[in-house]
């Protein structure tokens, strides 16, 4: 009898190696699949998960503060978040979450808190749309005496039509990533957070 429970244990266990779980097979069919199917994947699976949370009014700075773009576009959750903001404990964490946000958004000599442009040997100033439109901006804010991540009316509606106009025509390539790609990315990360602040506080 002990001898017959040891085997049935030994066979479970073995097969339990060498038949690998549904959970597994299913990581198996997704990391066999392009990379352009499992970014979809992903993209439907937060989609899911944001909509489920914004209807239940949960994780709503969070859910907004990780992707800005989808946040903004997503109009269901900038809904819930105008709907939460008179609180005071709400706003707070909403302005401290932007803040956080914008800061860590870095790119080139002049699109960061504090400007610097001796940070790389050559500034991409030269041929970064965006650069250029950071360093419009930091001096516009410079001219008002306020810092990078002040709103400004004037400072701030230049900025955003400058990185519309840089936009235009072109889309960020998640597969390669290049350099356009990367400068395509945070410029429509910084106006996506603009534009929040603005809907958000209007």
């Amino acid at each position: 009898m002990i001898d017959f429970i040891f085997t049935n244990i030994l066979i479970s266990a073995v097969l339990s190696v060498i038949a690998p779980s549904e959970k597994q097979k299913e990581i198996r069919h997704f990391n066999s699949l392009p990379q352009i199917e499992q970014r979809e994947i992903k993209e439907t699976e937060k989609r899911k998960r944001i909509e489920f949370d914004t209807k239940s009014n949960v994780n709503l700075i969070k859910n907004c503060f990780e992707d800005p773009i989808f946040c903004f576009e997503y109009k269901p959750l900038i809904n819930r978040i105008k709907e939460n903001i008179r609180n005071e404990v709400f706003a707070t964490e909403f302005n401290n979450s932007f803040k956080s946000s914008f800061k860590n958004v870095k790119f080139g000599c002049f699109c960061r808190e504090t400007f610097d442009p001796d940070i790389f040997p050559v500034c991409p100033i030269e041929k970064s749309q965006l650069d250029l439109a950071c360093q419009k901006r930091q001096k516009c804010l410079f001219e008002h005496n306020q810092t990078w991540i002040n709103t400004n009316l004037k400072c701030d509606s230049e900025f955003v039509n400058y990185l519309e106009k840089f936009k235009k025509g072109k889309y960020i390539d998640y597969d390669k990533f290049d350099n356009e790609s990367i400068e395509l990315y945070n410029s429509q990360k910084l106006k996506s957070l603009i534009d929040i602040r603005r809907e958000i506080t209007k």
